[in-house]
């Protein structure tokens, strides 16, 4: 009979174990339960970087685990957005993609990722640019540019959204330019302008960083790519008013997403904790603090906003494949 007892006792002490473990196991499948990486396809200080922290700071709260960010900047871009698409479809790595840049790396260079496969969280915000020259430079008119033998404009690499504008501009208002390339990021391109390593570029009107330029007087705006001035420039003219309506659609998309076939189950809680991310007055406070707003698209509705940017680019594949060369 003791041995008998003992056998039960031991046989109960298994089953509380296997039970305690089950439970464990349950806990560790729990998403998320370990950090999120957060990659950003530019150096720290642009509005890609700055709008993604901010909204990073309250996902944190609101998964409940750590969100790393990591800035992984070059090639336009299409180093980060290729690991994105290469990496685990976990829930574990997310970044923040630069539409329409992307797309046109995608269309007219070689590229792993693809853009309709990536499993979309949202958009944050879309920012508008303004062109600015060096206050060096005597190019303060439209005039100024066309008569310019070349204008040198600096950017970070091919396909980004910054030289997704310029080759359009540069394009559609006839005037010669020729690209200065393999900066760091907006900061970095700006900056080499002051230095007198180019004469102009395209701005984005909502990063505090970049309009910090303007605001000392290193950058000189000459217009901007909106439908009606804009009230912080207003002796600086629209395109529209330059004879250029079809150039206001010009607009940085920052836009979050998964690698692809990530769970769908899991992009639900992404999805959830990125617009109520969103929404929280922690995050509208700090947008408001830059000076910038959000303008969110969440999970695959960001589908159809960009199918009609992939209509805009290829309407003008011409231009792309010329400045390529």
């Amino acid at each position: 009979m003791m041995r008998r007892y003992c056998l039960a006792v031991l046989a109960a002490a298994f089953l509380v174990v296997a039970v305690a473990q089950g439970s464990l196991a349950a806990d560790g499948d729990k998403y998320p339960n370990r950090t999120v990486t957060w990659l950003i396809n530019a150096a720290p200080g642009g509005g890609f970087d700055l709008h993604s922290r901010a909204v990073a700071r309250v996902m944190r709260k609101k998964l409940g685990v750590n969100i790393i960010i990591r800035n992984v900047p070059g090639a336009g871009g299409i180093i980060s957005w290729n690991l994105l698409s290469a990496a685990k479809p976990d829930g574990y790595t997310i970044g923040i993609v630069n539409l329409p840049g992307a797309i046109v790396s995608q269309l007219f260079k070689e590229t792993q990722y693809k853009l309709r496969e990536f499993s979309w969280i949202g958009r944050i915000s879309a920012g508008q640019y303004v062109w600015a020259a060096g206050k060096r430079y005597n190019l303060r008119t439209l005039d100024d540019f066309q008569k310019a033998k070349e204008v040198l404009i600096t950017e970070s690499g091919y396909g980004t959204t910054g030289w997704v504008t310029a080759a359009l501009t540069a394009a559609t208002m006839k005037f010669k330019p020729k690209f200065i390339m393999g900066y760091g990021g907006a900061p970095a391109s700006n900056m080499a302008i002051v230095r007198g390593e180019g004469h102009a570029r395209g701005l984005g009107l909502d990063s505090p960083g970049q309009m910090a330029f303007v605001k000392d007087g290193s950058l000189v705006p000459t217009w901007v790519y909106l439908d009606k001035r804009d009230p912080r420039h207003p002796d600086v003219p629209t395109v529209g008013e330059l004879g250029f309506p079809q150039l206001s659609v010009l607009a940085a998309s920052r836009v979050v997403a998964a690698p692809p076939k990530t769970p769908k189950d899991r992009m639900a809680v992404l999805i959830k904790a990125f617009r109520e991310s969103i929404e929280d007055p922690e995050t509208q406070a700090a947008f408001k603090g830059m000076k910038a707003k959000t303008l969110p698209v969440y999970g695959d509705d960001w589908l159809s906003v960009m199918q009609t940017q992939f209509e805009l680019i290829q309407a003008n594949a011409e231009v792309f494949k010329k400045a390529l060369k």
